[in-house]
């Protein structure tokens, strides 16, 4: 394994070979590097990085000049520790002599060499959900919970480390006992109740640098077991939380140290909201439901009958009128509106002179060629165009008898002249 303190910039790490590794040798290990690690066939996003990487520690190493100033440091420190020896040899102690055993005391007997157990390294040791499970993909998430108590609200914070299944089931306790007891408290009762819902939907709270710390835990502790490809995965995953320039470095380093080995193409599971969000409505469904059979048993018409009141109804069917008689000139009519214009001409352009209510009774004198307008004479000899559609033959009995006796007087006057 390269000496870290031989290799300051991680060159010889970066190509895969030794400290005293050849020109050719360091030619070979760059061109087996940049195949895999070019951007045009690797699709990571760290892989245009890794590939800048590489070929810096190729340009110091193929270069004399400056490999031998890379490796000046190390080398200089080492030929310095050959050197400096001891001045003079030590003279060897004298070995103790053995002490004479008694012979009354039986010599003990020699005990069994015990087997010695290895130490568990609690540091690569990876990180398990709540269910005991490992995965290549664990959150650490914040779950709300609300309950409240007349005018105060108590909250806590369902937290843990959680695969994608256990996230879901923890989401929906949350949310459960947010639903139950989350508005029983005035004010702010119904308004945490709301914004703890809304957090439990959206798949909880996850705190950036906690994860990327959780993500470089489990990185490590399969980088320890030899599982590579699942160790470059995990370290991927840690460089989208890495939020501040320490976890950054972090992560780079440790995505060096594992540039040379492909990472294991695994599914996002936490991508998709999945089925967690649509349980945590439940309770919505069921009031909607609730509330949607009481209003239906409690209307006077059913809901499908209201429905059907909405749709367009086809038009009725209805008898055509019997037409109207034409107006005959030399008859005599009553108005049939309540106010109908007398004009001066038989269009609606001419000028309107007065309006006749309804019931008053005139002489039709004219028709107009087309049947739309008449001329008419009143009582009072007044003339003038009226629509004939405002006319009706039927005249009341009182109405006829004053136009009698009107006609009556105007004749007298005429025929004592005679």
């Amino acid at each position: 394994m390269i000496n870290a303190a031989k290799d300051p910039k991680g060159y010889y790490i970066a190509l895969g070979v030794a400290e005293d590794a050849s020109v050719d040798d360091v030619k070979a290990a760059f061109r087996a590097k940049a195949k895999r690690l070019h951007p045009d066939h690797n699709p990571s996003p760290i892989a245009a990085k890794q590939f800048h990487r590489v070929h810096e520690a190729y340009e110091t190493l193929t270069d004399p000049v400056k490999r031998a100033a890379y490796d000046r440091g190390w080398r200089t420190f080492s030929n310095a520790a050959k050197d400096a020896g001891p001045k003079a040899e030590a003279k060897p102690e004298p070995k103790p002599q053995p002490k004479p055993e008694s012979p009354k005391q039986a010599p003990p007997k020699p005990e069994p060499p015990k087997a010695e157990q290895p130490k568990p390294n609690i540091g690569e040791q990876p990180a398990m959900c709540q269910c005991g499970k490992i995965t290549a993909q664990p959150r650490y998430i914040i779950f709300d919970m609300v309950w409240g108590r007349v005018n105060k609200v108590h909250r806590r914070g369902l937290a843990g480390v959680y695969c994608r299944t256990c996230a879901d089931k923890a989401a929906i306790k949350a949310s459960f006992v947010t639903w139950v007891a989350g508005w029983w408290s005035w004010p702010s009762g119904p308004r945490e109740t709301l914004k703890a819902l809304l957090n439990n939907m959206r798949g909880g709270r996850k705190p950036a640098e906690r994860n990327a710390r959780l993500l470089i835990k489990q990185s490590r502790a399969f980088r320890a077991r030899g599982d590579m490809q699942l160790a470059r995965a995990c370290a991927e995953q840690a460089l989208q939380y890495a939020s501040n320039a320490g976890l950054r470095r972090e992560v780079d380093s440790l995505l060096l140290s594992l540039s040379s080995f492909p990472a294991r193409g695994i599914k996002d599971r936490w991508a998709e909201p999945g089925w967690s969000p649509v349980a945590q409505l439940a309770p919505v469904a069921v009031l909607v439901a609730t509330v949607s059979i009481t209003v239906t048993m409690s209307a006077p018409m059913s809901l499908l009958d209201y429905a059907k009141s909405l749709l367009p109804q086809p038009a009725a069917v209805t008898a055509p009128e019997p037409a109207a008689e034409p107006v005959r000139s030399g008859r005599i009519y009553a108005v049939k509106v309540d106010a109908l214009e007398l004009k001066t001409g038989p269009g609606e352009a001419y000028r309107v002179e007065m309006l006749l209510k309804k019931g008053t009774v005139v002489l039709v004198t004219e028709e107009d060629p087309g049947g739309r307008w008449v001329r008419i004479m009143l009582s009072d000899d007044t003339t003038g165009f009226v629509a004939a559609s405002g006319l009706t033959p039927d005249v009341d009995v009182d109405a006829l008898t004053t136009l009698g006796a009107f006609g009556a007087e105007k004749a007298a006057p005429s025929s004592s002249g005679d």
